[in-house]
């Protein structure tokens, strides 16, 4: 029963960690438009490198969101006295925190918009279904800037011990938390489809 429990909270600590991974592409809808990232330009082939859903608005406004609500989340916890289901527990490291909702938060918009460049180069147009790279195109980004510039913290928080448990429960709960923020969206009509 106690390894239940365990792995429960695992999961839990492995969501509440990567909450500023989760929310920037929601946010970037709601502060998107205006110039894209890309410029308008095309590749060789005439299609565009991004697109227009992506956008420096989008982009700077998903980031900050992220390591904004980071920034609350760390504040929760140190209030509650949970130091361990801070960004870095046992250092008061300022920079180092905000380095890594940084991380968090910019490498899931970077995985977007890596996304819709593979996207466009595979001839899928824009909202058009990609599975697999949909939802887990943001995860990919931000592993991809964390692990290297932040390996101890990822190792020690994701992967050591009973914490694997929780970042594969984060793995496996991805889509569904993916699909209900598009409904979410469509429904508020900032998106044009709800997937």
């Amino acid at each position: 029963m106690q390894e239940l429990i365990d792995a429960i909270l695992a999961v839990m600590r492995a969501l509440w960690l990567m909450v500023p991974m989760l929310i920037p592409n929601s946010a970037a809808v709601l502060f998107g438009g205006g110039t894209p990232v890309d410029f308008g330009k095309k590749m060789a082939n005439g299609t565009r490198y991004l697109g227009d859903g992506k956008t420096w608005r989008g982009l700077f406004g998903g980031t900050l969101s992220g390591m904004t609500l980071g920034i609350i989340q760390v504040c929760i916890m140190i209030a509650l006295d949970v130091p361990e289901w801070t960004y870095l527990p046992g250092n008061s490291c300022v920079l180092c925190t905000l380095f890594i909702l940084f991380l968090l938060s910019f490498g899931s918009m970077f995985g977007d918009m890596l996304g819709s460049f593979l996207k466009r180069r595979m001839g899928i147009k824009r909202g058009a279904k990609a599975p697999i790279l949909d939802q887990y195109d943001f995860l990919i980004g931000t592993l991809i800037l964390l692990i290297p510039l932040q390996w101890s913290w990822f190792y020690g928080n994701m992967i050591e011990g009973i914490y694997i448990v929780g970042f594969i429960g984060l793995i496996i709960l991805i889509p569904f938390m993916h699909r209900a923020m598009n409904i979410i969206g469509f429904k508020m009509g900032k998106k044009d489809v709800p997937w």
